[in-house]
């Protein structure tokens, strides 16, 4: 898998030069990650990238000011690489927050600290713990981080997610959630409508192409009493694939 992976890699790289080449010409001062770790954590689209990086942080922001004053609040990116929705924060949401991006991929966060600034990149292993004290962040946001990790990566990072929250703090993350029945084998298909988590291993846990898929029945369980759902939003089958679900949530 990671070799046909690399294939699929080098093949966007080829699919997207023209596009990109235009996209770095127009915005030179804008920096962009190297081709890989872009790769990596979102597609081979500068634009997408950086473009779609803003969207995304524009849309973090309205999920969150509902349930956050979003002033003078520390905001978490879990799961961060390199900078796509973060690196905008500052300019979208403002109003005194500080913010900080933590990832397991080193590279991704050394060239964060290196083009980003004014943002606290931390690494992290592929287990608990982040480098934070307990309690010291408002609001945190994991947008498909959840869906490349084991059950037992589930449960450990949920915990550590809890202990970096202070109390009242929300938490957003997207999942895949009923949408992807249409992509699973029928076997995946049973294990999921019985509410059991799906794992597809074939790689190392937290690669882009391990993937796991999340039935809401196993994800409440896995919230329990520790978050109050606020909102969840069901992703829709599109065709060609599906959206992710939504997860809006409150450390009781």
């Amino acid at each position: 898998m990671h070799v046909a992976d690399m294939a699929r890699f080098r093949l966007m790289q080829v699919r997207h030069r023209g596009e990109n080449q235009r996209f770095r010409a127009a915005h030179p001062g804008v920096p962009l990650p190297p081709d890989y770790l872009m790769y990596e954590s979102y597609r081979l689209s500068y634009r997408g990238y950086y473009e779609g990086g803003r969207a995304t942080a524009e849309w973090v922001r309205d999920q969150l000011a509902p349930h956050s004053s979003l002033r003078d609040q520390h905001i978490l990116d879990w799961g961060c690489g390199p900078g796509r929705v973060v690196r905008h924060l500052p300019a979208v949401v403002g109003q005194g927050c500080r913010f900080t991006g933590t990832d397991a991929n080193a590279a991704s966060i050394d060239w964060c600290r290196a083009h980003l600034p004014g943002i606290t990149f931390l690494t992290n292993g592929m287990r608990p713990p982040l480098a934070l004290p307990a309690a010291s962040v408002d609001a945190a946001y994991g947008i498909s981080i959840f869906t490349h990790l084991s059950h037992e990566g589930h449960a450990s990072w949920l915990a550590e997610l809890l202990r970096v929250l202070r109390p009242g703090g929300v938490l957003l993350l997207t999942t895949h959630g009923a949408a992807f029945r249409a992509i699973l084998t029928p076997a995946e298909r049973a294990q999921f409508d019985a509410g059991q988590l799906v794992e597809r291993r074939q790689v190392r846990e937290g690669h882009r192409v391990f993937a796991a898929f999340q039935p809401a029945a196993f994800l409440r369980s896995l919230f329990g009493e520790r978050l109050a759902v606020l909102a969840h939003t069901p992703g829709q089958w599109l065709g060609q694939g599906a959206s992710q679900d939504v997860w809006l949530l409150r450390k009781n």
